[in-house]
């Protein structure tokens, strides 16, 4: 597998799985910086089988779509897989870029944030959906 420049492990959380026992998702940021690609790999193994790989420019397209309730776009296979991934890489970049600041605790004790927003967010929905 060609070697990823960011790297998101994330071990299985259904546990072991498979004949040749637990494996784990990596994530990352593929040379060149324009694409990101999933991998598994199995306990103990170096390398990887590469699942799935797509051009970051196609994810945001992709998540514009399902935000504007695209009804198309929410039905591509593997959707869950490439926004996750697309999160979990980008956040490690800007987190290591000193792009995002550590935010204090929320100080409602209900822990749902400010009334104000509430309502807004949730006009934002559609019923439909």
């Amino acid at each position: 597998m060609t070697p990823l420049a960011v790297i998101v492990d994330v071990g299985r959380a259904d546990g072991p799985s498979g004949p040749s026992g637990h494996h784990r998702r990596v994530a990352g940021l593929l040379p060149g910086n324009s694409a990101i690609g999933v991998a598994r790999v199995t306990a103990g193994d170096e390398t990887g089988l590469c699942e799935l790989s797509f051009e970051i420019g196609e994810a945001a397209a992709l998540a514009e779509k399902v935000l504007a309730g695209d009804r198309r776009a929410i039905t591509t296979p593997g959707l869950a897989r490439i926004l996750s991934a697309t999160a979990a890489v980008l956040f490690r970049v800007a987190h290591a870029a000193g792009a995002l600041d550590r935010q204090p605790a929320c100080e409602e004790p209900d822990g749902r944030g400010d009334p104000d927003d509430r309502g807004e967010a949730a006009g934002d929905e559609d019923p439909g959906d």
